[in-house]
């Protein structure tokens, strides 16, 4: 609950509400965790329904204007979300913003990128060629990792472990696309809003911690496959010509891909740890 405790620690000026939505309700309910937190409304679902679909469970239950996405694993700092709201006011080109994510240890992540594209294959963070060269040219403009990461920026993407949205580009995006499990769903939510003539802003002078990757441990292979699932639902989305082939050869690319992965996982040498 290091998240809730958090926005009593750092409450935000704005009028807002907690919505939380448990993926774990079938299994053990939260009602005695978020008691103690008079805002907040929890939303026990009967099953796993997946990331994107609980964040439109989630949104459903809020009519404020603006909508803020945060995951479980993550803590606000004091006046995020005040800050992000003055931005969206100020800039109204803007539709999307997320802050600085930073780990425990205060190490800046690397929460905002380019668009993928089938270079992003041999360049992202876990590929071989950024692990091996991680200055090379192709990593470091996908990742964007030489830039300044002090001052707002238009960026492509935003990572949605905390992410703002105007309610009505949400509403009109028709949300989270719910065929993305898990994975992607940002950069999905990025990408069609970009489409729609709107920015995207990485906003470092916010900030919240974000210790990755504390809920996909709990089940590695199920979240190993939902990565590698949302790759090819996201080309098939938005980069698919409908040549069999080329559909075909993605799609092997992607399961040996995902077949190496899975092996080191079981090995414990996976690089997503």
């Amino acid at each position: 609950m290091e998240c809730l405790e958090s926005f009593k620690e750092y409450p935000p000026t704005v009028p807002y509400r907690i919505v939380v939505a448990d993926n774990s309700a079938e299994k053990a309910s939260l009602r005695d965790a978020v008691e103690p937190f008079p805002r907040v409304t929890l939303i026990e679902l009967e099953r796993n329904i997946g990331f994107s679909a609980a964040n439109d469970r989630a949104a459903s239950q809020a009519d404020e204007k603006y909508l803020f996405f945060l995951n479980p694993d993550t803590r606000i700092g004091k006046g995020t979300l005040d800050s992000m709201v003055e931005f969206l006011e100020e800039h109204p080109e803007f539709g999307i913003i997320g802050p600085k994510n930073v780990g425990p240890d205060g190490e800046i992540q690397q929460s905002c990128r380019k668009f993928p594209s089938y270079r992003t294959a041999i360049a992202n963070r876990y590929s071989l060629l950024t692990r091996l060269f991680p200055n090379n040219t192709i990593s470091k403009e996908y990742l964007m990792t030489s830039i300044d990461r002090t001052e707002p920026r238009e960026v492509d993407w935003v990572s949605g472990a905390a992410l703002m949205i105007l309610r009505r580009d949400f509403e009109k995006l028709g949300g989270f696309d719910e065929n993305f499990w898990m994975y992607a769903e940002d950069v999905d939510l990025c990408y069609r809003l970009n489409r729609m003539g709107k920015k995207v802003c990485y906003y470092p002078s916010a900030s919240v911690v974000h210790r990755i990757g504390c809920s996909s441990r709990r089940n590695r292979f199920r979240a190993l496959w939902e990565r590698h699932r949302s790759m090819y639902t996201y080309y098939k989305k938005h980069y698919s010509l409908d040549i069999p082939l080329i559909d075909f050869m993605t799609l092997l690319g992607i399961v040996l891909r995902g077949v190496l992965f899975l092996g080191l996982e079981a090995l414990g040498r996976s690089p997503h740890r």
